[in-house]
């Protein structure tokens, strides 16, 4: 289990990691295993590398194992974000939930 992800999602930080490469940055929200065990992080992303290509973020899953230099940024949110879901289908087990 990765605390500072944890310590993220409790203290309401937006993080920045890589991810495939590209930089993302993100608030995070839910941590926790899939069906076959693989850890996840589910949030929004608010900048950095999006698929699209066109600077509009939204709801993104993201496995931890591609995830590197996980960091704080010295920004906070405080609000759920529309979309959000506690109970998460996606998730088998979670460690952590905002």
């Amino acid at each position: 289990m990765n605390t500072t992800i944890c310590d993220a999602i409790r203290d309401g930080e937006i993080i920045e990691f890589e991810y495939e490469g590209a930089i993302r940055i993100v608030e995070p929200f839910i941590y926790g295993t899939d069906i076959s065990g693989v850890q996840l992080l589910r949030g929004y992303q608010i900048g950095g590398f999006n698929k699209a290509n066109d600077n509009s973020y939204t709801w993104d899953t993201f496995k931890v194992e591609k995830m590197s230099t996980v960091k704080f940024i010295g920004k906070k949110f405080d609000d759920k974000r529309a979309g959000y879901d506690p109970n998460d289908p996606s998730f088998k087990s979670i460690f952590c939930k905002f």
